[in-house]
């Protein structure tokens, strides 16, 4: 007669267990440190932990990072494949996500409102606002002007510098005017 009820226990108990360790390897598997069990992914993870860099601006909010990657369960299986298998990149391709996908969490709700807070910025004593370098340039160049093009999560961030590199002389605002300089 006690058979019955100690196997109902057990199960019960083997249950409870099974379903704690679920539950708890599921919300395990969301932290940085369960993405850092790929050797590929530490430096993401360590700059997440502590850098100067803007991902840990991200971690003190607690941003993770499934808030910015979110793979499909297809992706997770293919970078478990590619990681097993050494078939990666290292390092791995930097993402390149559009302005809407910053902001729909920064407080920042448009362009035109992180330019208004930054019109009074000033770069050698000259006011220049770096979200709104020329606003007399037509909407269609504006993608140069992406988030991504001077913020970097998990790297040193271009900043201004990408002014220079791209269109200006290096240190300087002037135009380059032309291709028959280079």
């Amino acid at each position: 007669m006690l058979k019955k009820p100690t196997t109902w226990m057990i199960a019960g108990v083997a249950a409870v267990v099974m379903g704690t360790s679920g539950f708890a390897a599921w919300e395990y598997h969301k932290t940085p440190d369960f993405c850092g069990t790929c050797h590929i992914m530490d430096s993401y993870v360590e700059s997440w932990h502590d850098s100067e860099h803007m991902v840990r601006a991200h971690a003190e909010e607690d941003v993770i990072c499934l808030d910015c990657h979110v793979p499909t369960i297809q992706q997770q299986v293919q970078e478990l494949v590619a990681f097993v298998s050494g078939d990666f990149e290292d390092p791995l391709q930097r993402r390149q996500f559009d302005d809407e996908f910053c902001l729909q969490c920064h407080e920042h709700g448009s362009r035109e409102e992180i330019a208004e807070r930054t019109k009074d910025y000033t770069l050698d004593g000259e006011v220049r606002n770096p979200h709104d370098p020329h606003p007399d340039l037509d909407e269609s160049v504006v993608e140069q002007f992406e988030c991504f093009r001077c913020h970097s999560a998990h790297a040193k961030s271009a900043g201004i510098g990408y002014c220079f590199v791209e269109c200006h002389h290096t240190y300087t605002f002037e135009s380059c005017g032309g291709t028959d300089c280079h």
